[in-house]
């Protein structure tokens, strides 16, 4: 359930909580220390063969910057 800044009467209360939260999310969505993509990765991510998930823990990128690097290449290439 997203937050509701107007239900909280207390401000700290809800900057403490909001930050928990993306505490939280980060800690889920990054898996892997940011590094560069190689040739061998694009050619893995644009082939498709196999599920995001799956590919994510070979490559060890996250699901969702696989999802944003096959969007970009398949952008480029057109």
């Amino acid at each position: 359930m997203p937050l509701r800044k107007e239900t909280y009467r207390n401000m700290e209360k809800f900057t403490k909580t909001r930050n928990a939260q993306r505490q939280r999310y980060y800690e889920k969505t990054a898996k892997y220390p940011p590094n560069f993509w190689t040739q061998d990765q694009d050619e893995k991510v644009l082939k498709h063969d196999i599920p995001d998930s799956e590919l994510s823990a070979i490559i060890h990128h996250s699901v969702k910057a696989i999802q944003i690097r096959r969007s970009r290449l398949k952008k480029n290439m057109q």
